[in-house]
């Protein structure tokens, strides 16, 4: 059975948008609808995205533009696009800008249901059992980490950038990546202010039983997390 997503529906057609947002739900998905790429609020909100499903004709920042964005600060994010256009041209832009399954429309919603469900198989394969002493559980909608030695709570922030640091090939991401999770569009960031954030993350870290080394500096580069999560 497909893991349990966190997912945010991009479309502005709202008969469309609200079947799609109903159909997920009952799958038992956690499922936001918005009808423009404007309504997707920040402050760490969207690295706790596992799927953006959406729409490429869309007012104001257009699908392409939101997917390419978003895949740039999170390489972890499975986007699925849903459009009219149907050409090669359209669906290898699509592809470039970060789609991993690309839907004509219109769509039944047996296939955007089928499609939903594989990406949830490859996001959250069932392979790290929560209690294992060796993992760290999220729980990104109850701000709380879980570790062998017991639970801490977390910031908005702090579970925005282990969010984003364990879905990150590698789970390792830029200083850059960084500071835009952890302040989107505040061209004020810096790396001093990063350092500090990191610095106590893993202190929380290790306070649930995972020592220093967790999550470790990249010189000149940025962050890696260095454990395995189970995000709930």
């Amino acid at each position: 059975m497909a893991a349990h997503l966190n997912i945010v529906v991009v479309e502005d057609n709202d008969d469309l948008r609200e079947a799609i947002v109903e159909v997920l739900a009952a799958l038992g998905h956690r499922v936001l609808g918005l009808s423009c790429a404007e309504e997707l609020g920040d402050e760490g909100a969207q690295a706790m995205i596992d799927l953006l499903v959406v729409d490429l004709n869309l007012p104001g920042e257009d699908g392409v533009s939101l997917s390419r964005r978003l895949r740039s600060t999170q390489p972890g994010l499975c986007i699925l696009m849903m459009t009219a256009r149907d050409t090669v041209r359209d669906k290898i832009a699509g592809y470039e800008a970060g789609a991993d399954i690309y839907l004509t429309k219109p769509v039944s919603i047996e296939e955007l249901s089928a499609a939903v469900q594989s990406l949830g198989r490859r996001l959250r394969p069932d392979r790290i059992q929560p209690d294992s002493p060796a993992t760290l559980s999220l729980q990104v909608a109850e701000l709380r980490a879980q570790g062998p030695g017991g639970p801490a709570d977390l910031s908005a922030v702090e579970v925005a950038l282990l969010t984003a640091l364990a879905r990150a090939p590698g789970q390792r991401l830029a200083y850059w990546q960084l500071l835009e999770i952890m302040t989107p569009g505040d061209e004020g960031a810096s790396l001093p202010n990063l350092a500090v954030r990191m610095t106590r993350l893993r202190k929380k870290l290790c306070d649930v039983g995972f020592n220093g080394q967790a999550l470790q500096v990249i010189r000149h580069e940025g962050y890696q997390l260095c454990l395995p999560v189970q995000l709930l």
